[in-house]
């Protein structure tokens, strides 16, 4: 049974859900269909450890949007972004063992070769590959994103910002070093990476001190800060937002979202019930490669996927 197939045989999607459809003027096809039952499987994993061990989460930029102006993924949309209060994370990213095959908690410290400064949960008998990092050895499977939420302290705190992407930058390049198809400007940056001689567990650990290095319960602001995408002052997000969670529609389920949610929405995206022109509705994730058919170690023992 392909991982998509139990949602639907548990009852938890209805029997048509793979069904292609066009929403919003864009056509949604059945693989990303099968792409989101896999990914919202994920999200009934999550919430079950969440709920199991008291655990705070909020659902956070795109898929926030989606649950607030779709009920659910915003139709050109191929992943799902939570953010736990700091001490909530750290108490998720040590229940590693909660999560049994398919299922995997991806940190550095459980996948060695990832340097992502942030969590993922990977379904490992699915193929979600970033082409750019396809030669480092670790779990490609279809994934949803956690991040740490901390508290901030605004003065200094783009400077601190800065650090963090910079930080950033090195594990990125990290995880391109195996990649033997890279374009002059990525050989350069590697090249760069080595003679410095850079740990990237050292990296990493690096990154959480400066994101949590505030630790004030009262300070006036919170930040998704090991997330360097983005501008600061979208960033910077104020902790009232978040002082309690509530619950939105998302594809048939309840999910944990923050008190504040229209204005984070309004913060991020302006007027958000309007959709955005026809030709910028697209694939979030264009240099990855998505298949909810094929574990991902079948898919990179027989494709040829690297960059030219």
């Amino acid at each position: 049974m392909k991982e998509y197939e139990r949602l639907i045989v548990k009852g938890l999607l209805p029997p048509d859900y793979l069904k292609e459809e066009t929403i919003c003027d864009f056509r949604v096809t059945e693989g990303r269909k099968k792409l989101w039952a896999v990914i919202l499987d994920l999200i009934y994993e999550f919430d079950r450890v969440c709920q199991k061990h008291g655990l705070t989460y909020y659902m956070i930029y795109g898929s926030l949007l989606g649950a607030a102006r779709h009920k659910g993924f915003i139709p050109w949309d191929d992943d799902f972004d939570v953010a736990m209060p700091r001490a909530d994370y750290e108490r998720f990213i040590r229940l590693s063992e909660e999560f049994q095959h398919p299922y995997f908690l991806q940190t550095p410290y459980t996948d060695p070769e990832s340097a992502y400064s942030y969590a993922k949960i990977r379904n490992s008998n699915t193929t979600g590959i970033s082409k750019m990092f396809q030669y480092s050895n670790f779990n490609h499977g279809i994934w949803i994103t956690v991040f740490p939420l901390d508290y901030w302290d605004d003065q200094g705190g783009e400077e601190r910002y800065a650090q963090i992407r910079q930080l950033n930058i090195y594990n990125s390049t990290f995880m391109r070093l195996k990649n033997p198809h890279l374009n002059e400007a990525n050989q350069r940056r590697v090249s760069a990476y080595l003679a410095e001689h850079r740990d990237h567990f050292k990296d990493y650990n690096e990154i959480h001190r400066l994101a949590s290095s505030c630790n004030d319960p009262n300070s006036k602001y919170v930040m998704t800060a090991v997330i360097t995408m983005g501008r600061y002052d979208q960033k910077l997000l104020d902790a009232a937002d978040f002082a309690s969670a509530v619950s939105l529609p998302f594809e048939g389920l309840q999910v944990s979202a923050p008190c504040g949610w229209d204005h984070l929405l309004r913060l991020w995206y302006g007027d958000y019930m309007q959709f955005p022109p026809v030709e910028q509705r697209g694939m979030e994730h264009d240099g990855t490669i998505f298949d909810a058919d094929i574990p991902y170690k079948e898919y990179l023992a027989n494709e040829n996927i690297h960059f030219d």
